[in-house]
């Protein structure tokens, strides 16, 4: 089971939409992912190994404007090469992450 948590981390308003780097990268078993958003929309964070395979759908629902951290918890998973795949109503990104055992 990969069990993942999210929580607002800032409150002022932020001028634009980002996906940070996960850090660390590489990582062992657990890494944090900094999403921001500049307005209200339907945020959803998909994790994939390098196949295409969806490994993990963190969170698929509206959030207010604001940065928000997200804790990827990885140890049942096999060593590889995983991306990050955030969408909301009007922006999208990818990361790339290195999880090593």
């Amino acid at each position: 089971m990969i069990v993942t948590t999210a929580q607002k981390t800032q409150k002022s308003f932020p001028s634009g939409f980002n996906l940070e780097k996960n850090y660390p990268d590489p990582f062992k078993e657990k890494t944090m992912i900094n999403i921001t958003l500049p307005s209200r929309s339907k945020l959803t964070v998909i994790i994939t190994n390098s196949y295409g395979k969806v490994v993990d759908k963190i969170i698929s629902y509206e959030h207010e404007a604001g940065t928000y951290t997200l804790q990827f918890i990885a140890e049942k998973l096999p060593r590889g090469t995983y991306f990050c795949h955030v969408v909301s109503d009007r922006y999208s990104d990818t990361k790339e992450m290195e999880l090593i055992k």
